[in-house]
């Protein structure tokens, strides 16, 4: 095993380009020529309630385990410019058969929207007690997010 350290050189720019570091460019909350290997979203934790409160600002991945029927989705720190998504692992608890409607979603505060899936064919969650579902909301703009789902991983 070396011991030896290896220095490497940071080349800096201030100007109003942002700061390039080994041909990666930081400028205003952006990140430009990277390639991203081996990382990790955070899992956040979602509590269970007839509401299921998810803030963006704390990841963009999250898990819950139902023990109630959802009847909204309030989503905070939605990007209004750009593309964002967040991904939730729901789990039934041992009574199963939890619902999740998707008729009442406000995002970052705004009046209900009800969210958009394929085909129109809503969203029906499966019902055995610890049933494993993937629901995806992709968001353009903060607007209506579209729902997609990998259905009974059981």
């Amino acid at each position: 095993m070396s011991s030896e350290i290896k220095v490497d050189t940071i080349s800096e720019k201030t100007s109003a380009n942002g700061v390039a570091i080994d041909s990666v460019t930081l400028k205003d909350g952006e990140v430009v020529g990277a390639i991203l290997t081996d990382y990790v979203e955070k899992d956040v934790a979602v509590t269970s309630g007839t509401t299921l409160t998810i803030d963006l600002a704390n990841g963009n991945t999250g898990s819950v385990t139902l023990a109630h029927n959802v009847t909204d989705i309030d989503f905070t720190n939605v990007p209004t410019d750009g593309t964002s998504s967040f991904t939730l692992k729901v789990t039934q608890d041992g009574t199963g058969s939890r619902t999740m409607a998707i008729n009442a979603i406000t995002i970052n505060g705004g009046g209900n929207v009800t969210g958009l899936t394929p085909g129109a064919a809503g969203l029906t969650l499966s019902t055995g007690a610890a049933d494993i579902d993937l629901v995806s909301f992709l968001f353009f703009d903060a607007s209506t997010p579209l729902i997609n789902s990998l259905l009974d991983f059981s």
